[in-house]
């Protein structure tokens, strides 16, 4: 998720490198749906997984409560890890007529100590669940890291840690040993900025006791890119790795992105808020990974109030002779910046959302989507470019179950409209290869638990019950138009 989002989409919620770019011209349009290991696997310490950070900021420190009411976690989920139960909702991706499932390892199933001894039960789970996909019809897009770290790891600091840049490298390295005959895209890193710079300190805040806990410093958000920069230099090292073992296939990286706005064009001070937020969000990773080193005016302002940040020349060595294969796009609303004193470094960073129908996470302008693709063609030299999510929540009117149907006509229409100018990005020249809905079912939402539904199949979180709503039918009918 790029861009400015709002802060509740911000919560809520992924061949050398040019060549293979080339060669995948060729390739089927990619149609697909996504999922994440936390917010929809369960099982949170079966067959010898290890803690993440995750499932003690749910079941220790409650993150939860603030925004649901109550304590709500991961611990169940939608029960996707247990197989009777994700060979349903394959059948249901195979009737829907995806070509591909975007899907997350969890860390702590694979290396429960985060490094070191392997959990073979957890190997043999996921080398299961790749080839139920196969079997189906569907290519799995395994995402290496969507958030939940092992807790091991986070002990010893988490990604501020640089030997956080080895852990990660030794794991990816397992990953493709495991599964590397089978899977051909992989995502390193999902949405690093929102994972970093604001989820990590708000929860710092509540565990902290903090109130209120997403009122943050400039202090508190600069020292995360040290953690960041060690997450880049981890991306920049398994993009290596991944070519120097001639592995097949393509491997990237997915950023949340979006345009950033003015909230009030002829303010200066808006302008200049939405140009620093544009370069916190955006240029922040586009310019090391596709250009070799971070935006200068942004890199002045974290070195301000971070002044232990540190970058080398051979860390944008790295990044310059280590670009992804493709681009992750996750897409959601653009975001409308105004200027504010008492927030960090001058500016809202949660934007404005001017819709009078609110969707969770930013107002809906499909336009943007479209602009942005054509900027990443236009100043990032138009790299092979996957959305790897898109979606959107409007809250309880927009997905109610009645006699057993779920109309969800705000849903439908987003979808619609996005896919469009997706689309016509790609025609006007836009390196468009795959587009992917967030998400395939309502799961857990991070800090807002189950209270935001995302999915294109509703589940009832108490029997597991698995209903396709409208969007569900609308999608697999857009699908079927394309395959034509």
């Amino acid at each position: 998720m790029n861009r400015l989002f709002s802060f509740a989409t911000l919560l809520m919620c992924s061949c050398p490198v040019w060549v293979s770019a080339q060669v995948s011209k060729n390739q089927p349009f990619l149609w697909g749906v996504a999922s994440a290991s936390y917010q929809v696997e369960g099982a949170y310490q079966a067959d010898g997984k290890g803690p993440s950070n995750w499932d003690v900021y749910t079941n220790t420190y409650h993150v939860t409560e603030g925004f649901t009411g109550n304590s709500q976690t991961g611990n169940v989920a939608i029960n996707a890890y247990d197989r009777s139960q994700y060979l349903k909702d394959i059948t249901l991706m195979k009737a829907l007529g995806v070509t591909s499932y975007r899907f997350s390892i969890s860390w702590a199933r694979i290396l429960p100590g985060g490094t070191g001894a392997v959990n073979e039960k957890g190997i043999q789970h996921y080398n299961q669940f790749i080839d139920d996909l196969l079997a189906s019809g569907i290519e799995p897009m395994i995402t290496l890291f969507h958030w939940d770290l092992p807790q091991a790891l986070q002990e010893k600091g988490g990604w501020m840690n640089p030997e956080s840049v080895r852990w990660f490298e030794d794991y990816a390295n397992l990953i493709f040993k495991s599964y590397g005959q089978k899977v051909k895209k992989y995502i390193t890193f999902n949405e690093p900025y929102v994972d970093n710079f604001l989820v990590t300190p708000i929860i710092n805040n509540m565990i902290n006791k903090k109130n209120p806990a997403f009122v943050l410093t400039s202090e508190q958000i600069a020292e995360r890119a040290t953690a960041v920069h060690h997450l880049l230099l981890a991306n920049a090292t398994v993009i290596r790795d991944f070519h120097q073992k001639k592995m097949k296939g393509m491997i990237g990286i997915t950023l949340s992105l979006a345009p950033t706005i003015p909230l009030d064009a002829h303010n200066p001070d808006d302008v200049k808020a939405a140009i620093i937020k544009d370069g916190m969000h955006n240029r922040w990773f586009l310019d090391p990974l596709f250009k070799g080193k971070y935006p200068p005016d942004i890199l002045q302002i974290y070195q301000q109030y971070n002044t232990q940040f540190k970058r080398s020349a051979a860390d944008y060595a790295l990044f310059a002779a280590n670009k992804p294969d493709f681009l992750g796009i996750n897409f959601y609303a653009p975001d409308y910046i105004s200027a504010n004193k008492d927030m960090p470094f001058g500016i809202n960073l949660f934007g404005a959302n001017p819709d009078s129908v609110k969707m969770f996470n930013g107002p809906v302008r499909p336009e943007f989507l479209y602009k942005l693709l054509m900027r990443i063609k236009d100043e990032y030299n138009n790299p092979v470019m996957i959305i790897t999510e898109n979606g959107a929540g409007f809250g309880e009117g927009d997905d109610k179950l009645v006699n057993n149907i779920v109309e969800d006509p705000l849903r439908v229409n987003y979808i619609q409209r996005h896919i469009d100018t997706a689309m016509q990005a790609k025609k006007d020249g836009a390196n468009l290869q795959g587009y992917t809905v967030w998400s395939i079912f309502d799961n857990f939402e991070w800090i807002f638990g189950y209270s935001r539904r995302f999915g294109i199949v509703y589940v009832n979180f108490e029997t597991q019950e698995r209903i396709p709503k409208k969007s569900y039918w609308a999608y697999q009918k857009i699908i079927q138009s394309y395959k034509k």
